[in-house]
Protein backbone atom coordinates (compact mmCIF):
# COMPACT_ATOMS: atom_id res chain seq x y z
CA UNK A 1 0.00 0.00 0.00
CA UNK A 2 1.52 3.59 -0.90
CA UNK A 3 -0.19 6.82 0.05
CA UNK A 4 -1.05 8.62 -2.96
CA UNK A 5 -1.30 13.19 -3.11
CA UNK A 6 -4.52 14.15 -3.66
CA UNK A 7 -3.65 17.03 -6.49
CA UNK A 8 -1.76 14.30 -8.24
CA UNK A 9 -5.15 11.73 -8.08
CA UNK A 10 -7.11 14.42 -9.32
CA UNK A 11 -4.94 15.07 -12.35
CA UNK A 12 -4.60 11.63 -13.31
CA UNK A 13 -8.76 10.56 -12.69
CA UNK A 14 -9.94 14.29 -13.59
CA UNK A 15 -13.07 15.66 -12.33
CA UNK A 16 -15.40 14.19 -15.30
CA UNK A 17 -14.56 10.69 -14.04
CA UNK A 18 -14.80 11.45 -10.28
CA UNK A 19 -18.24 13.24 -10.79
CA UNK A 20 -19.37 9.76 -12.55
CA UNK A 21 -18.40 7.73 -9.66
CA UNK A 22 -21.80 6.74 -8.05
CA UNK A 23 -20.47 8.01 -4.46
CA UNK A 24 -19.85 11.62 -5.73
CA UNK A 25 -22.57 11.62 -8.62
CA UNK A 26 -24.17 15.46 -7.99
CA UNK A 27 -21.55 16.59 -5.72
CA UNK A 28 -19.82 19.91 -6.61
CA UNK A 29 -16.52 19.58 -7.81
CA UNK A 30 -15.29 21.88 -4.53
CA UNK A 31 -16.61 18.98 -2.53
CA UNK A 32 -15.54 16.24 -4.39
CA UNK A 33 -11.39 18.14 -4.05
CA UNK A 34 -12.48 18.66 -0.56
CA UNK A 35 -12.83 14.62 0.56
CA UNK A 36 -9.75 14.08 -1.69
CA UNK A 37 -7.54 16.57 -0.02
CA UNK A 38 -8.98 15.82 3.46
CA UNK A 39 -9.19 12.07 3.33
CA UNK A 40 -6.40 9.38 2.02
CA UNK A 41 -5.61 8.07 -0.41
CA UNK A 42 -3.75 4.61 -0.96
CA UNK A 43 -3.07 2.57 -4.16
CA UNK A 44 -2.84 -1.29 -3.30
CA UNK A 45 -1.78 -3.46 -5.99
CA UNK A 46 -3.19 -6.54 -6.74
CA UNK A 47 -3.17 -9.13 -3.80
CA UNK A 48 -3.05 -6.42 -1.13
CA UNK A 49 -5.35 -6.39 1.73
CA UNK A 50 -6.62 -4.39 4.69
CA UNK A 51 -7.69 -6.47 7.58
CA UNK A 52 -8.91 -5.14 10.67
CA UNK A 53 -10.94 -7.64 12.31
CA UNK A 54 -12.24 -6.83 15.55
CA UNK A 55 -11.74 -2.89 15.26
CA UNK A 56 -15.18 -0.52 15.34
CA UNK A 57 -15.08 1.43 12.25
CA UNK A 58 -14.43 5.24 12.05
CA UNK A 59 -14.12 5.40 8.57
CA UNK A 60 -14.86 4.15 5.21
CA UNK A 61 -13.28 4.18 1.59
CA UNK A 62 -14.25 5.13 -1.74
CA UNK A 63 -13.21 2.89 -4.62
CA UNK A 64 -11.85 5.33 -6.67
CA UNK A 65 -10.37 2.81 -9.25
CA UNK A 66 -10.42 -0.80 -9.14
CA UNK A 67 -11.82 -3.68 -7.54
CA UNK A 68 -11.63 -5.59 -4.04
CA UNK A 69 -13.15 -8.44 -3.14
CA UNK A 70 -14.69 -8.12 0.74
CA UNK A 71 -14.07 -11.76 2.64
CA UNK A 72 -16.79 -12.38 5.73
CA UNK A 73 -14.65 -13.67 8.35
CA UNK A 74 -15.94 -16.90 9.73
CA UNK A 75 -15.81 -19.33 12.44
CA UNK A 76 -13.39 -21.73 10.35
CA UNK A 77 -13.12 -20.14 7.13
CA UNK A 78 -13.40 -16.20 5.37
CA UNK A 79 -16.45 -16.48 2.85
CA UNK A 80 -16.00 -14.08 -0.51
CA UNK A 81 -19.47 -12.44 -0.59
CA UNK A 82 -19.24 -9.33 -2.36
CA UNK A 83 -17.26 -7.43 -4.60
CA UNK A 84 -16.37 -3.33 -4.53
CA UNK A 85 -15.94 -2.31 -7.97
CA UNK A 86 -14.92 1.85 -8.93
CA UNK A 87 -17.07 4.62 -7.36
CA UNK A 88 -18.73 2.05 -4.19
CA UNK A 89 -17.96 2.58 -0.59
CA UNK A 90 -16.76 0.05 1.83
CA UNK A 91 -17.42 0.28 5.48
CA UNK A 92 -19.95 2.95 5.31
CA UNK A 93 -22.69 0.51 7.29
CA UNK A 94 -19.90 -0.44 9.69
CA UNK A 95 -18.59 3.63 10.25
CA UNK A 96 -22.69 4.20 10.70
CA UNK A 97 -23.92 1.16 12.76
CA UNK A 98 -20.48 1.42 15.33
CA UNK A 99 -19.98 -2.14 14.54
CA UNK A 100 -16.84 -3.74 14.00
CA UNK A 101 -14.97 -4.50 10.98
CA UNK A 102 -15.81 -8.61 10.33
CA UNK A 103 -13.42 -9.19 7.08
CA UNK A 104 -10.68 -8.78 4.56
CA UNK A 105 -10.66 -6.70 2.03
CA UNK A 106 -8.13 -7.79 -1.04
CA UNK A 107 -7.31 -5.87 -3.54
CA UNK A 108 -8.43 -8.07 -7.20
CA UNK A 109 -6.19 -5.66 -9.52
CA UNK A 110 -4.38 -2.57 -8.77
CA UNK A 111 -6.28 0.15 -7.11
CA UNK A 112 -7.11 3.05 -5.38
CA UNK A 113 -8.93 3.87 -2.34
CA UNK A 114 -10.06 7.14 -0.75
CA UNK A 115 -10.55 6.61 2.96
CA UNK A 116 -12.89 9.33 4.91
CA UNK A 117 -13.04 9.46 8.44
CA UNK A 118 -16.08 10.00 10.21
CA UNK A 119 -14.39 13.28 11.71
CA UNK A 120 -14.05 14.36 7.99
CA UNK A 121 -17.79 12.78 7.60
CA UNK A 122 -19.02 15.09 10.26
CA UNK A 123 -17.12 18.38 8.88
CA UNK A 124 -18.33 17.96 5.35
CA UNK A 125 -21.91 17.88 6.68
CA UNK A 126 -21.15 21.43 9.05
CA UNK A 127 -19.26 23.04 5.88
CA UNK A 128 -21.13 21.48 2.97
CA UNK A 129 -24.61 20.78 4.11
CA UNK A 130 -26.26 20.47 1.02
CA UNK A 131 -23.83 18.39 -1.10
CA UNK A 132 -23.40 16.21 2.51
CA UNK A 133 -27.24 15.56 1.44
CA UNK A 134 -26.33 14.78 -1.93
CA UNK A 135 -23.73 12.44 -0.44
CA UNK A 136 -25.90 10.91 1.85
CA UNK A 137 -28.49 10.24 -0.59
CA UNK A 138 -25.74 8.81 -2.73
CA UNK A 139 -24.75 6.39 0.07
CA UNK A 140 -28.09 5.44 1.21
CA UNK A 141 -29.19 4.21 -2.31
CA UNK A 142 -26.24 2.03 -2.29
CA UNK A 143 -27.06 0.47 0.90
CA UNK A 144 -30.35 -0.11 -0.18
CA UNK A 145 -28.59 -1.98 -3.33
CA UNK A 146 -26.87 -3.84 -0.77
CA UNK A 147 -29.88 -5.06 0.96
CA UNK A 148 -31.62 -5.81 -2.39
CA UNK A 149 -28.78 -8.02 -3.39
CA UNK A 150 -28.85 -9.66 0.01
CA UNK A 151 -32.77 -10.25 0.13
CA UNK A 152 -32.05 -11.88 -3.62
CA UNK A 153 -29.60 -14.21 -2.70
CA UNK A 154 -31.90 -15.28 0.73
CA UNK A 155 -34.27 -15.98 -1.21
CA UNK A 156 -32.64 -17.76 -3.64
CA UNK A 157 -31.33 -20.02 -1.67
CA UNK A 158 -34.69 -21.02 0.15
CA UNK A 159 -35.66 -22.16 -3.05
CA UNK A 160 -38.42 -19.13 -4.26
Amino acid sequence: MKIIGSDETIEKIGFPRLRELSTFGALSDEVISNLMTNGVIKRYARGEYISRLDQVASEFEVVLEGRFAFYKHGEDCDVLTRFFCAGEQMGFDLMIGLISHNGIDVAVEESLLLDISSEQFYKLHVNFPADFGLLMINLSRELAREIAMLEDVIGEGTGW
